[in-house]
């Protein structure tokens, strides 16, 4: 190229620059104010939805805790894999008129903050203990967990069993599971690569104020009866996107952690399950294949105590809670009511309900 047309080009080039540059201003002006129109909502949603319960500083970090009710012993609550404080909204209710029950959130679900570093068992344990200190929980209390939530209950029995009058365990994970069920391992480490993948992406919608946008940070009343508000409050907070999923990478390490307690002696426990006869136009052909392994695993959890009993929840899935709260509600009195002195649960029976 001479020295003439390069003199030739460069009128074009700026040119050029010039309008990218024409486009490209407004197009960042509308990305910042979404962005900030984002932010602003999830402000309004907080305010205008206030969070039941208190906040206590651990290690450093914010946690959330719900107690209702009063008496002993009391109950505390743990959510399954991802899931906040309110999977519980209709049974904490309802076993609140009974004894004092304390659901939480634990760091980076719900209303506690995210925290960096190692979110295996031994580390949510510790800190749930040092939480319900603070909250002034009287011990010893009987301790329910739901799904992934039963494998770190296990744990909290293996390091302070003196502090657990009774264990319940709803439809919980076991720590065979990934050697025992039908293509659990390679759904595990398939689920770790995309939780890789999708952090960006789902970042960039979040910040970005495209899934506000588009109706993605709101849910029917409907659907959710009793805290639709809650869950728009907590959706699409830019500090806590896919936070949920900070424990996926290490929940075979706690799975380690909490298979090490083999007994809880006699200590009462109660087993609750799914309905391994159901099933649902969306379940996988991998899913149906681990039903009846599934229901074997929950079968052998009553072995683990010498003091056991175990119900099905005729027509459940495995979310217990929201599918049959009352047969949480309704096997959970009968397990307080036997450790006030009470008439004792079937213990050594299997029921269908």
């Amino acid at each position: 190229m001479t020295n003439s047309d390069e003199q030739k080009s460069q009128p074009r080039i700026g040119k050029a620059l010039r309008l990218v540059g024409r486009g490209l201003g407004p197009c960042l002006l509308i990305a910042l104010a979404l962005s900030l129109w984002n932010l602003g909502m999830a402000h309004w949603q907080h305010q205008h939805n206030p969070v039941p319960g208190e906040f206590h500083i651990v290690d450093g970090y914010e946690m959330h805790i719900d107690c209702r009710g009063e008496g002993s012993p009391a109950v505390v609550l743990e959510a399954a894999a991802s899931a906040p404080w309110s999977l519980w909204g209709e049974v904490q209710p309802e076993l609140s008129r009974t004894t004092r029950v304390c659901s939480y959130d634990r760091a980076g679900h719900g209303w506690s903050e995210p925290r960096n570093g190692n979110r295996d068992a031994e580390t949510i344990v510790r800190e749930l203990h040092s939480l319900l200190d603070q909250a002034r929980v009287n011990r010893p209390f009987i301790i329910a967990g739901h799904s992934a939530g039963g494998v770190y209950v296990r744990e909290y029995a293996r390091e302070f069993p003196a502090e657990v009058a009774g264990v319940v365990m709803i439809d919980s994970s076991s720590p065979q599971q990934f050697d025992e069920l039908p293509g659990a391992r390679a759904a595990y480490e398939e689920d770790k690569r995309d939780a890789k993948r999708e952090l960006w992406e789902d970042r960039l919608r979040v910040w970005s104020g495209w899934e506000r946008l588009i109706g993605r940070c709101s849910v029917s009343a409907k659907d959710y009866p009793g805290w639709a508000g809650q869950y728009d409050a907590m959706a699409c907070r830019p500090g806590y996107v896919d936070t949920d999923e900070s424990e996926l990478n290490y929940f075979e390490d706690s799975c380690h952690e909490a298979g090490r307690l083999t007994t809880f002696d006699n200590m009462p426990l109660l087993v609750i399950s799914r309905d391994p006869d159901l099933r649902r136009a969306d379940m996988s052909e991998r899913l149906i294949a681990q039903q009846p392994v599934w229901n074997r695993e929950q079968a052998a959890l009553k072995s683990v105590s010498s003091r056991s009993w175990r119900v099905v929840a005729r027509n459940s899935g495995h979310m217990v809670p929201l599918d049959r709260p009352d047969v949480i509600i309704r096997e959970m009195n009968l397990l307080i009511g036997y450790l006030r002195g009470g008439p004792p649960p079937p213990f050594g029976n299997t029921t269908t309900d």
